[in-house]
């Protein structure tokens, strides 16, 4: 027991005889060693969607009556879509995923070649980057089965080359409904051949439980033969609808990259993602965190800005530059278009 003066007691005196911390750990002591985890050392490309295929009432019906790009139509309908493309080239895009909106009534265009080279030519005026739609066509007078040869065809002759198609969505979409098309492994053979013999790089977008028949039909076969493999998933995009509750949706996003990862050597693939629905942003979030290469952002899948609100989002560039700061805060480079080039092993043929 502490005492005084006087023998009086003296309450946590023995505070006085306490040995700082300081004074106990050595400044130098080294902190545990550690091996560097390399899951996130990977630089992402950013792919922004600027117009989306969707009926534009969707945003106005909600007060957003400037979206999507061109979707009035008229004497601004080009100049908002080249102003789009731009903005989300600045704010981190390397990608562009367009479905021009046409002047006579502002709606999307799936497949108009001619209208698609106006816009791309003029926003290449202003920027680089990467052009990454899709180029199949179907008509049903014929077969139910999509075409990913002629319409591909049609953009390599309008751009001497690839300027119009460096990079080709081709996606595995089951069938619901009745009346639509069909995605063949026929149809995927042929279309792999030409586009790669093209100089026409492919991004496989698909849900990783078609991953076995996609790799049936194109990887075991030799088929595909460009490196790295683009493997974009679906995860919430169109009618990927496995994103809409929690655990499951983050579950998700680790089974099917881990799917992808043990099918396929790390060094042979580019694992990316297309996100959609409320819980796009965790989705994407978690994607990243578990390696993700690609990302695509924009209004064609994503909506609304956050799971938990019905806020939506007010312009393109919105979604492109959110997921350009979150990159930056996990500590994930962005990458430039002649990054991205490079990481897609695209070479420009005109």
């Amino acid at each position: 027991m502490s005492k005084s003066k006087g023998d009086s007691f003296e309450p946590y005196g023995w505070i006085k005889d306490w040995e700082p911390v300081w004074d106990i750990i050595h400044p130098d002591t080294p902190l545990p060693e550690e091996p560097i985890i390399p899951t996130m050392d990977k630089k992402v490309v950013i792919e922004a969607a600027v117009t989306g295929w969707m009926l534009p009432q969707l945003w106005w019906d909600r007060g957003v009556p400037h979206l999507p790009p061109g979707s009035h139509g008229g004497d601004t309908c080009i100049d908002e879509q080249v102003d789009a493309i731009v903005e989300c080239v600045r704010a981190g895009a390397s990608c562009i995923h367009l479905h021009p909106r046409h002047p006579s009534d502002g709606h999307a265009r799936l497949h108009d070649v001619e209208l698609f080279a106006e816009i791309v030519d003029r926003a290449l005026e202003q920027e680089d980057f990467i052009t990454t739609s899709h180029a199949f066509t179907w008509d049903f007078r014929k077969a139910a089965a999509v075409d990913f040869i002629t319409g591909a065809a049609e953009f390599l002759e309008r751009g001497t080359g690839n300027r119009y198609l460096q990079a080709c969505l081709m996606p595995m979409v089951p069938t619901y409904t009745e009346n639509h098309y069909l995605i063949t492994d026929k149809a995927m053979v042929e279309g792999t051949r030409f586009l790669e013999e093209k100089g026409i790089r492919i991004l496989f977008s698909l849900q990783a439980q078609y991953l076995s028949q996609w790799k049936r039909a194109l990887l075991d076969t030799g088929v595909a033969r460009s490196k790295p493999h683009m493997i974009s998933l679906m995860l919430g995009k169109h009618s990927m609808d496995m994103q809409f509750d929690d655990p499951w949706s983050y579950l998700n996003v680790i089974n099917s990259m881990s799917l992808v990862n043990s099918a396929i050597p790390d060094e042979e693939v580019f694992i990316g993602l297309q996100p959609g629905g409320r819980n796009w942003l965790p989705v994407t979030v978690m994607a990243l965190l578990y390696g993700a290469q690609y990302v695509r952002v924009g209004i064609e899948d994503i909506y609304w800005v956050w799971p938990h609100k019905d806020e939506i989002f007010q312009t393109v560039t919105q979604s492109t530059k959110m997921i350009a700061d979150l990159c930056g805060i996990l500590g994930r480079e962005v990458a430039t278009v002649d990054e991205a080039r490079k990481i897609m092993a695209i070479k420009r043929t005109s």
